[in-house]
């Protein structure tokens, strides 16, 4: 017998509904149906009062008119059979008005003639915050100045004299606020000490390419990790969100937080120069997701115009009929690694279009020819770039016959990576390169991706324009039309500048890193047109703030011009086997601030590979990101049955990125027994699809109301407060193919209430389904 609970044993839960919900779930044989039948089930908690009790749940019959949908694949389940669920909701109007935090564990029994049996030990107890609902009136500046003030306290130097802070700018809405904060003093590396925390998410930097989610309770814990945008949940009920940035003198305008021991808050530029005049937005609300918005938006009001970029953008080429993230790509990557050849290449699209379908066709539009095309020394991190021409033993026909080729094929468009410095190991100092373009010698530091340290030689700042043009002239010339753009923010891992080390090296780096952007958006446009570089490895404060700025200067017809592809997480490595859950958590959690720079980027969840376990659910969740979809593999993973289990052979409608839900804000879902959701609203015609992943390794369980989250969803798409709706219509399928599963689940539903109760069984992310709602 397998039994789950809700909320999850061992787990820290907050409650912001009228509703505090128990569910217990027991999966069980044939030989176990009478001892479960019969069995009583209570929790064990101090809910009431300091004294621990017994509060029975009651048991619920599945039948037609119960109001809560059962989901559960019971041929998933080792040996059950069979589901038997126990439930209880607590109006929180009738706890204790003084109660904020208990816990709670669960006891159950087959009879009254038998002693009690825990779910699990008491170490591992539930704890569950009760929060009192807030009033939706608009609330005076004063309020949220209070909740600043509980949140940030002053350090113990500056606690007899001032807080160590101004806030100011404050701005209201109709359900929170923003300011910006600025230390009183540029001397204290401290700002404050972070307070009356219940719960963060911090988006880190695993490294200087990627941003990661990291969880946690009220003490903040974030390590050696620079934080570029933190949430937290107070104790009031408010949420808070604070992003820094800088408002030097350098091109650069990113800056982070860190965490020091008792929650101490230290603030600095990623310039690491001293002189940078460092702030931080921050921004409250009732809602997460717009507390983060208001703060980010409060930092692209306050950054200055983007120097160093002409007045007007070059003449665009014409836009391309295939569009990279309307139809379905293959990368050459996991195929082939450097070793891609012209030949390798044609001959494995070929056997894919032989063996992929019926209809002699290829399953996708574009290639991007990943790393191993290029002219370098070596094909490593420290490989150099001799010239921009392809490596004509791999390639003897250049790139030109190779795009030749793929077009007989089928493919309609043709895209090349590279690194931002040229290769990652930046120029050939005796390559023809260097004769034709002047070369700045820097030195690069250990990082996670080139683990020594070494001397690099870049492209010039004032060559860069030239050797930009050059290289996208010939590429285009050879029947390219995009780049992925890989190693963008591997200018913070130099610390010297033609063999200077100081704050004047570090600004001319940050110079030169601003140039090598503008050279490369400027030299796309011009001859590939809009849409046509994907950003890697560039999850920086730089960049994001750049963006920020580069849509101040743009009128509405430019934004399109503009637009970037941008990897949302770190790479797919489809031999992991532990990290497709952490893969697709991370990616659906990055959206919570990369949906706010929806405008500026078009989401990349990275490539999957067929003919894999889990290659179902990154297909589905691909789709469901609103951006990229494209694939990897050699031609044996292309089979007619592999790519009909995809099940992508109709796109989704285009729709923005997904909206995570509240639920899953504060805790790592893929250690949680807990359901990963998301909702979507599809354009046109007000449907919502609600997304629901196991990426934990456990069976999880989640109970939710659909109608809550539709509304929700519908609320944020049209701005509509208190929107409310009919369901006429409930199905469970997956969006892509349309396929419905109910023949392998058991479940009821009631359009009254739209209650739901899903269970997906253990996995590694490989398990989907989604309901569409139609008001």
């Amino acid at each position: 017998m397998q039994i789950f609970v809700y909320p999850p044993l061992g787990t820290l839960t907050s409650v912001h509904k009228p509703q505090v919900r128990f569910r217990v779930y027991f999966a069980y044989s044939l030989a176990e149906r009478v001892c479960a039948e019969a069995g009583k089930v209570e929790i064990w908690t101090n809910i009431y009062n300091d004294e621990w009790q017994g509060i029975p749940l009651e048991h619920v019959v599945s039948d037609d008119t119960h109001p809560e949908l059962i989901f559960i694949d019971l041929k998933q389940l080792e040996s059950a059979s069979s589901m038997l669920q126990f439930s209880l909701d607590i109006d929180v109007a009738a706890l204790p008005a003084h109660l904020h935090r208990f816990e709670f564990t669960v006891r159950w029994r087959s009879s009254h003639l038998v002693d009690w049996k825990w779910v699990s030990g008491f170490e591992h107890n539930a704890s569950v915050i009760v929060y009192r609902p807030l009033p939706r009136t608009r609330a005076p500046v004063s309020f949220w100045q209070q909740q600043l003030k509980a949140m940030l306290k002053p350090t113990a130097e500056s606690e007899l004299t001032s807080p160590g802070y101004i806030a100011d700018s404050w701005h209201a809405s109709s359900s929170g606020a923003s300011c910006i904060i600025r230390p009183q003093s540029s001397d204290n590396d401290i700002l404050c000490q972070m307070a009356a925390v219940e719960r963060y998410l911090a988006f880190v930097r695993k490294d200087h390419f990627w941003i990661i989610p990291q969880y946690g309770s009220s003490s903040i814990e974030t390590g050696k990790f620079e934080v570029v945008i933190l949430l937290v949940e107070l104790s009031s009920g408010v949420y808070a969100a604070l992003m820094p940035f800088s408002l030097g003198s350098t091109a650069s305008h990113g800056a982070v937080l860190t965490v020091q021991p008792s929650n101490y808050l230290c603030l600095q530029p990623v310039s690491r120069i001293r002189t940078e005049s460092v702030r931080v937005a921050v921004g409250f609300n009732l809602d997460p997701h717009t507390a983060i918005q208001d703060a980010m938006h409060r930092v692209q009001q306050s950054l200055p115009p983007l120097r160093g970029r002409s007045t007007s953008l070059p003449e665009p080429a014409p836009a391309h009929t295939c569009s990279l993230d309307r139809n379905r790509g293959y990368c050459t990557w996991n195929g082939f690694y450097q070793n891609v050849t012209h030949d390798g290449l044609i001959s494995t699209l070929s056997a894919i279009r032989n063996a992929a379908n019926q209809r002699d066709e290829l399953p996708f539009a574009w290639v991007l020819i990943d790393d191993g095309w290029q002219t370098v020394d070596k094909y490593d991190g420290y490989g150099r770039l001799h010239d921009i021409y392809a490596n004509s033993e791999k390639f003897p026909g250049q790139l030109k016959q190779t795009a030749d080729s793929l077009t007989k094929l089928g493919i309609q468009r043709v895209g090349v990576w590279h690194t931002l410095w040229g290769y990652w190991g930046g120029i050939d100092p005796a390559g023809p390169l260097a004769e034709r373009y002047k070369l700045v010698k820097c030195h690069r530091k250990w990082t996670p991706v080139v683990k020594s340290e070494s001397d690099v030689w870049l492209i010039s700042p004032e060559s860069v324009h030239a050797f930009y043009d050059s290289f996208y002239f010939w590429l285009s010339e050879q029947g390219v039309s995009f780049v992925k753009v890989d190693y963008q923010a591997a200018f913070e891992s130099l610390d010297s500048y033609d063999g200077r080390s100081s704050d004047a090296s570090r600004k001319l780096i940050i110079e030169m890193y601003d140039a090598y952007y503008n050279a490369m958006e400027h030299a796309a446009l011009k001859y590939f047109g809009r849409g046509s570089i994907v950003y890697c490895m560039a999850q920086s404060p730089h960049l994001i703030t750049r963006a920020m700025r580069l849509q101040q200067q743009c009128t509405t017809e430019d934004v399109a011009a503009e637009r970037m592809m941008f990897r949302n997480s770190d790479d797919y490595f489809p031999d992991v086997i532990t990290s497709h859950g952490w893969h697709l958590n991370c990616n659906m959690t990055n959206t919570v601030w990369s949906r706010c720079l929806s405008k500026y980027f078009i989401g990349d969840w990275d490539m999957f590979q067929p003919q894999r376990a889990e290659s179902h659910v990154h297909a589905v969740a691909r789709i469901v990101s609103g951006g990229l979809v494209y694939m990897t593999g050699r031609a044996a993973d292309f089979t007619a049955d592999s790519m009909c289990d995809l099940g992508i052979n109709e796109h989704m409608a285009p729709h923005a990125q997904p909206l995570l839900d509240s639920d899953c804000l504060f805790a790592d879902m893929t250690k949680a027994p807990a359901i990963l959701v998301s909702t979507i609203v599809v354009p046109g015609n007000d449907s919502v699809v609600i997304a629901l992943f196991n990426v934990s390794s456990d069976l999880a369980v989640t109970p939710m109301s659909l109608c809550s989250m539709y509304s929700t969803a519908i609320e944020r798409q049209n701005g509509i407060q208190g929107a409310s709706f009919t369901l006429s219509t409930a199905g469970i399928a997956h969006p892509s193919s349309g396929r419905d599963i109910s023949d392998s689940a058991d479940w009821n539903f009631d359009t009254k209430t739209g209650m739901l109760d899903v269970k997906l069984s253990r996995s590694t992310a490989s398990t989907f389904v989604t309901i569409s709602l139609f008001a």
